[in-house]
């Protein structure tokens, strides 16, 4: 995350833009990115502990997503537009795709051909989200951009400060991320 960003997410009574907003959330998809290539090279230890981190990762940013900015979009332009729901129902697909992968030893030929099903379906994801979810930020609120980049800023500060979630079932993750972005 830019220090610009960053700054004014520490500093609650300036709203950040939505060109600023959707760096972040872009920002977070290139860690994402990065984090799969990692759990894809190197050797098997390194490959196994960056595939924890990436599914904690993984989980921290779905809730940021799911709290903030997915319910924001679905009222974005004064209705329904539905971006949100597609979004979220993507992401409740990823979960399934990760619990299957927990379900896997690792390193299987099933574990191996579930994490590239799950890379394929976050990239798509990522991908929806940039084209149909980042431009749409110009319609939300002041009150809205603020909570997304609280959001955002929180799972930024937890990666640079190695406070990710507790690694665990990934609804677990999910579920302890939600928790403690909601505090």
């Amino acid at each position: 995350m830019s220090d610009d960003m960053d700054s004014r997410q520490r500093n609650i009574g300036e709203v950040p833009t939505a060109t600023e907003i959707a760096g972040a959330v872009t920002e977070q998809h290139g860690m994402i990115r990065s984090a799969f290539h990692a759990a894809k090279n190197g050797s098997d230890t390194t490959k196994r502990d960056a595939t924890r981190y990436l599914l904690q990762l993984l989980a921290m940013h779905e809730a940021a997503e799911q709290l903030t900015v997915h319910p924001a979009l679905l009222r974005a332009g004064g209705g329904v537009v539905g971006v949100g729901e597609d979004r979220m129902e993507e992401e409740e697909q990823a979960t399934q795709l990760v619990e299957r992968l927990q379900g896997f030893e690792y390193g299987t030929y099933e574990h191996n051909m579930q994490f590239a099903l799950l890379e394929e379906a976050v990239t798509h994801h990522a991908e929806a989200e940039e084209r149909s979810e980042l431009p749409l930020f110009d319609e939300l609120d002041e009150t809205e951009r603020l909570t997304i980049a609280q959001a955002l800023g929180a799972v930024a500060r937890a990666v640079e400060e190695d406070e990710l979630v507790a690694y665990g079932p990934f609804s677990t993750m999910v579920s302890a991320a939600t928790s403690w972005l909601a505090r």
